[in-house]
């Protein structure tokens, strides 16, 4: 195990905790519920991390959030957050120049992989989930990646 590995693993670990943090403990109120920042966390870990630490940081912190309040979930969660975190992380670095803006088209991962796990669970409920999640979803992203050229020259991973 070398030096990198070591700094990305304990990196990856402290920023799922972040999530975790992140998703259980800081919510917003809006009309129709809340919103937490957990998807802030989630990408932008795809900003700094290689895909894979960034998907498996990005599904822990998650679903562990989950395991608290909705365990049902849990499982979804680490496989939606994780692919989300991972095909974002994916498409920022391989696509060249302004098509590396397509990346955050792997938003809409999340607000689809819980609508498609709702709609077997729970009926047409789904549909009154869906605005929320794509909402959360576009948010946490579009902060990630402010948050990502506010500090660029300050991370060093």
């Amino acid at each position: 195990m070398n030096d990198r590995h070591i700094r990305l693993l304990t990196t990856a670990g402290i920023l799922s905790a972040a999530i975790f943090l992140l998703t259980t403990f800081v919510r917003i109120p809006i009309p129709m519920g809340y919103l937490n920042l957990g998807d802030v966390g989630v990408f932008l870990v795809a900003f700094l991390l290689p895909a894979g630490y960034a998907a498996a940081c990005a599904g822990i912190g998650s679903a562990l959030s989950d395991l608290i309040g909705f365990p049902l979930y849990a499982p979804v969660t680490f496989f939606v957050k994780g692919i989300a975190a991972f095909m974002f992380a994916m498409l920022w670095r391989k696509l060249p120049g302004k098509l590396r803006y397509l990346a955050f088209l792997a938003v809409l991962i999340v607000p689809l992989g819980y609508f498609v796990f709702e709609l077997v669970t729970e009926g047409a409920v789904a549909w009154a989930d869906l605005p929320l999640n794509l909402l959360q979803a576009a948010v946490g992203a579009g902060l990630a990646w402010a948050l990502d050229r506010a500090t660029k020259s300050r991370f060093c991973i």
